[in-house]
């Protein structure tokens, strides 16, 4: 079964290298950035809008999206001024209800057939980013709805489990910082909306920036910043190495890189666990044996609950100091919480550092894990969490290392997982 799933999407693959110049990701391609690193990572929809003052000007003026805009002031002062204080009814006044984001789509479905500045915002800036990289075969009405419905989905998750105290996908690791119940994280979500609504100027009146703005309010109370932490790795961790790929000659390997899977320990002394440390020997093997003469290592702050370590960069200091690989063969990815997540988001590193994706590259990781990496079970939450798979895993290799291929599709935001979108 897993080689047909492989080779349904090894075609797939195909597709989207011989299409990619006419409407997907573009290499050089300069992203829209806003003020929020958080809102970059996880919303760029509202940060390409935002970056347009065409668009601006065009979406605050359109009367049906000025009267939800409005109509979202007014039900949050509303709900400011009630006696009881009610955080529920607060926090829903926020959130987009599915005939308001129904009568969105509808709106921006219909503009795109005769407003020239949000196709171009398509055309010039959604599809190139990458973003939206799962989208790129829907026709530019189903694409900007689908953006649309993606970003909508996503800040009311945010809001459910960050306002309302609701469980995440993976809520031992993701969830609410406070007790919700308590009237000191109430009394902060109050004071919060009233600030934001009253005594910071509003940066636009767009239909979306009461919600958005009050989203990465929620994010930022909790120190939930783990999806833009470490921003720009490109200029930041990852530069040296980034510096040196232009210089390696990868026709002398048979690999592009080594993904060293993470295995996070799950109290606040340990920075790596025992099969995290072997996995770490078990990829420094194969680097030894000149099967690819980069190293990526994937890990986030997710075990314990709010962890001060990322597992990446604990595990690039071990490979330095205990094994000696040089700091420039090392591409770090902080960010990854989940197997699924470290496949994608090392399949990012590798098209986004201009790594050969003619070349396959290694997974290793313990036999226990690697079983599962091609497990259809991998498959099946993969499809079901992304959307995709983030890479085609192909043949084994020995029984801790297996040989993958980055996908295109790994580009695509997910702001339903926000601490790693």
């Amino acid at each position: 079964m897993k080689r047909i799933y492989t080779l349904i999407f090894f075609v797939g693959f195909l597709t989207t290298i011989m299409g990619q110049k006419k409407s997907g990701f573009y290499s050089g391609f300069k992203k829209s950035i806003s003020e929020s690193k958080v809102q970059d990572q996880n919303f760029y929809l509202f940060s390409a809008i935002q970056n347009n003052p065409e668009m601006v000007s065009f979406l605050e003026q359109h009367d049906q999206l000025n009267t939800i805009f409005k109509n979202k002031k007014k039900n949050i002062t509303e709900s400011l001024n009630l006696d009881n204080n009610d955080i529920e009814s607060l926090i829903n006044t926020y959130k987009f209800s599915d005939e308001e984001i129904k009568n969105i789509s509808f709106i921006l479905r219909e503009e795109v057939k005769s407003t020239k500045a949000l196709e171009l915002l398509i055309t010039t800036n959604l599809r190139p980013s990458g973003n939206y990289e799962n989208f790129k075969s829907l026709d530019n009405l189903d694409y900007i709805v689908a953006v649309w419905e993606l970003c909508a989905k996503g800040l009311n998750q945010s809001l459910s489990v960050y306002g309302l105290g609701e469980k995440g996908r993976y809520p031992e690791i993701d969830s609410v910082s406070y007790n919700i119940k308590d009237k000191y994280y109430q009394g902060s979500l109050l004071m919060w909306s009233d600030m934001l609504l009253n005594k910071k100027e509003a940066s636009t009146n767009l239909f979306f920036q009461p919600s958005l703005d009050f989203t990465l309010a929620l994010l930022y109370m909790n120190h939930r910043d783990e999806s833009a932490r470490y921003e720009p790795l490109d200029s930041g961790a990852n530069k040296n190495t980034i510096a040196a790929i232009s210089k390696i000659k990868f026709n002398e390997f048979p690999y592009s890189s080594i993904l060293i899977l993470g295995n996070g320990p799950e109290n606040n002394k340990d920075t790596l666990t025992a099969r995290g440390k072997l996995n770490l020997q078990l990829g420094v093997i194969e680097y030894q044996q000149k099967k690819a003469p980069l190293i990526i290592v994937s890990g986030g702050h997710a075990h314990p609950f709010r962890t001060a370590f990322a597992e990446a960069i604990e595990m690039k200091k071990e490979l330095v100091k205990r094994f000696h690989i040089p700091e420039d063969r090392i591409l770090i990815d902080p960010y990854a919480r989940h197997t699924t997540t470290n496949l994608r988001n090392a399949s990012r590193l590798i098209i986004l550092s201009n790594i050969p994706l003619n070349k396959l590259g290694l997974v290793v990781t313990n036999n226990e894990h690697s079983k599962y990496v091609e497990d259809n079970k991998f498959f099946e939450r993969c499809i079901e969490e992304l959307g995709y798979m983030p890479s085609l895993i192909l043949e084994r290799i020995n029984s801790t290392t297996l040989e993958y291929q980055p996908k295109i599709e790994s580009l695509h935001q997910n702001p339903l997982d926000p601490l790693d979108p």
